[in-house]
């Protein structure tokens, strides 16, 4: 299969004690080895074999070990031409590369190992974390933000629960067991399902991030550590209880927003998943470049050019209102990153036309993104706040299209700092496009999730959970398999070549296992895009849909 997974090999060897030399025995001994016995003959071919395998002792573990870190998207092989003669591959996943530089976080203390205090030990982040973005300047002719100081409330009192009307449908149609596909169906045939894997160029060998490094070499005796309490050299310290927002995350504040000191809001003690939930600024502007590049342009935005420029791009149809869906927005981070483009100009000098439908099911959050929203100066015009869980909203459209359901949840007149917010009642007729970033089960996630050894499933890493409109103790239960079938049905359309559903991922995502899923959905190929933070894998961006097909195919003709 595609899966490169690295096995564990243990060698074993039985020892059996020999207490008596046999008399016929030629072996040549020395003198003080002649009381050596088997148990000892064992150990030492034990070390000679060590050696010879993994370079013996220490370093051959350590070896083992590093390989063992790496991720599926990173240790797979190519399978695209070793398809079996009995299997069927109805879709192809393909692996690329997007390789993101950011400026590293400053000041740094550098400290010689000698010196290095012992408070700072226990303050430490890998070099492979330090990093932030650069403060972009977003200016805009909007009023300026109410004040950020907006109280935050108790997020379970804000949950939305399922309307009555979506209740009532699944009730007339009962929700069917869910399987990943093993088997699929050729010309009357059943036949095994096999996923083959096709690395594209840019994810092949070392980064630039690593070439560079490599060139330039470490430079000796210096370790470079952030300051404790989170300080990043500006003399603010973590303000909230390490358990609830540990101090790494605070330190790279501003790699989630630029402009976290102009009184961005991301959650504190209340809402603390909020912190290791938000898309890194640098990683959503990708993103919503790529999306918009796949829905409206000829051509993709070049790997040189900067987050947010279109300049490089033709233009199909600038006229077109493109509405995206941010399923799961939390405070705001993709929903801005997707409206930030409507500050852009293509070619021709027409602008982009974005619209972004923020779905959230917990009310503070939703308040959150507008705050958040207001100070990158994001017209009040190009974000609607939906009040809503996410697994109606998805249900709501099929093939790009809103389904004829009536909602019973009263309309909200209200607006959080000009932008407006309601139920799905405020959802549009039409959608070009979903994003989902569903939670992935906590900080722990790699550790709580319940998969084999080739990394996170999607099936069983993700669980969402849905009250229902009037009974608060009964949940009905979604993975991240029903998620994504429920999304691909909602907005992809074969027939006329739209539509597309991008999901936000894990860094050690399984991919033949998320590409399994997709298999009842999408034909083709979809793409399992690196996103690479200075030369480390950080998170994973899947694409599916028509219009991934013709990305791909435009990539290979370049």
């Amino acid at each position: 299969m595609a899966d490169a997974a690295v096995v564990d090999i243990q060698t074993t060897s039985i020892a059996t004690d020999v207490t008596n030399s046999s008399a016929n025995n030629k072996r040549k001994r020395n003198d003080n080895d002649g009381n050596q016995t088997g148990n000892s003959k064992n150990i030492n071919n034990n070390k000679r074999r060590k050696k010879k395998k993994g370079g013996g002792g220490k370093k051959g573990s350590h070896q083992h070990h590093n390989k063992q870190k790496r991720n599926w998207i990173e240790n797979c092989s190519e399978s695209i031409s070793r398809i079996p003669s009995n299997c069927a591959a109805p879709v192809t996943c393909v692996i690329t590369r997007v390789e993101i530089e950011e400026e590293p976080l400053m000041p740094k203390q550098v400290v010689d190992d000698v010196t290095q205090s012992e408070d700072t030990k226990h303050h430490t982040l890998g070099k492979e974390d330090d990093g932030a973005v650069a403060e972009i300047d977003c200016s805009s002719n909007n009023e300026p933000a109410e004040s950020s100081t907006m109280p935050i409330e108790k997020s379970e009192n804000n949950i939305a629960r399922l309307s009555k009307s979506f209740v009532d449908t699944l009730s007339q149609e009962p929700k069917q067991p869910w399987e990943i596909a093993t088997t699929v169906q050729v010309d009357g045939e059943e036949k095994k399902l096999f996923i083959p894997v096709k690395r594209h160029a840019s994810a092949n060998g070392p980064t630039k991030w690593q070439q560079q490094k490599k060139k330039q070499g470490d430079k000796k005796g210096q370790n470079y550590f952030h300051l404790p309490d989170g300080d990043n050299g500006d003399g603010k310290n973590n303000p909230y209880p390490k358990e609830a927002v540990p101090d790494k995350f605070w330190a790279q504040r501003k790699r989630l927003f630029s402009r976290y000191d102009e009184g961005i809001q991301i959650g504190g003690e209340e809402d603390p998943e909020m912190w290791y939930s938000v898309t890194p600024e640098s990683i959503g502007l990708h993103i919503a470049n790529r999306m918009i590049s796949m829905i409206n342009y000829d051509g993709q935005v070049s790997s040189d050019t900067a987050a947010g420029d279109t300049s490089n791009t033709q233009c199909v149809d600038s006229e077109k209102e493109i509405v995206i869906i941010d399923a799961f927005c939390g405070c705001g981070g993709n929903s801005i990153a997707f409206a930030r483009l409507n500050n852009n100009k293509d070619a021709s000098g027409r602008n982009t036309r974005v619209k972004v439908i923020a779905v959230d099911n917990n009310l503070s959050r939703l308040k959150m993104a507008a705050n958040n929203a207001s100070i990158y100066g994001i017209s009040k015009e190009d974000i609607v706040l939906v009040h809503a869980d996410a697994v109606e909203v998805v249900n709501a459209y099929k093939e790009g299209s809103r389904k004829n359901i009536q909602s019973e949840i009263p309309k909200n007149d209200e607006t959080y700092f000009g932008f407006a917010v309601g139920g799905v009642e405020l959802l549009p007729d039409h959608v070009d496009s979903l994003f989902l970033s569903p939670p992935w089960g906590g900080m722990d996630y790699n550790v709580n999730n319940k998969s084999g050894n080739s990394g996170f499933d999607p099936v069983k890493g993700i669980t969402l959970e849905s009250k229902m409109h009037d009974n608060e103790s009964e949940v009905m239960k979604t993975n991240g398999g029903e998620l994504l079938t429920m999304a691909a049905n909602a907005v992809l359309s074969e027939s006329k070549q739209e539509g597309l559903v991008v999901a936000f991922l894990p860094r050690n995502i399984d991919g033949v296992s998320f590409t399994k899923i997709a298999t009842s959905s999408v034909k083709g190929q979809i793409e399992l895009e690196q996103n690479v933070v200075n030369g480390k894998v950080k998170t994973v961006t899947a694409y599916l849909g028509p219009c991934v097909n013709r990305s791909l195919a435009i990539e290979e003709k370049k």
